[in-house]
């Protein structure tokens, strides 16, 4: 089945969501805001040109957005996944789970500091590669928005 793009954003309680709002809004992206890594593996498997922005948390000892990760990366490898955390890492750790995260699927990896305008131009690429990757053309341009105050003003 594709649709509309989706937006899977497993993050409980975080910030994620409302940074990526107006990007969501403005593309028509279906956004889902699943609790566990179980219920955001079910959403990458409806077909739909997919984004997952999983948090990671590297003080965890049980560290589902890991296996989430790896699990969709081998079953869904159409799905661009980017791995956000809030962990204020030594260069060597940051490193090593930079590397740790990308061999087990993830397309981008991103430490604090993350400015919101760049998380968004980073969503908005991945999900317009990832349209053409699924669908094979180019995803529907979002409406056009008419700034009135340019309309209709010849001085």
């Amino acid at each position: 089945m594709t649709g509309r793009p989706q937006l899977i954003i497993l993050d409980p309680d975080g910030p994620l969501a409302a940074l990526l709002a107006e990007p969501a809004a403005v593309n028509r992206w279906l956004v889902r805001r699943p609790r566990a890594a179980d219920a955001a593996l079910g959403y990458a498997r409806d077909g739909r040109p997919t984004v997952l922005l999983a948090r990671v948390d590297p003080a965890a000892d049980d560290a589902p957005a890991a296996g989430l990760i790896a699990d969709v990366h081998r079953s869904h490898p159409d799905v661009a996944v980017v791995a956000v955390s809030d962990a204020k890492l030594a260069d060597a750790d940051r490193a090593a789970w930079t590397a740790t995260l990308m061999d087990l699927g993830a397309r981008y990896v991103l430490f604090p500091p993350v400015a919101p305008p760049v998380l968004a131009e980073l969503v908005t690429g991945l999900m317009t590669a990832t349209v053409r990757r699924v669908t094979g053309k180019d995803p529907e341009p979002p409406d056009e928005v008419i700034d009135l105050a340019e309309e209709g003003h010849e001085d």
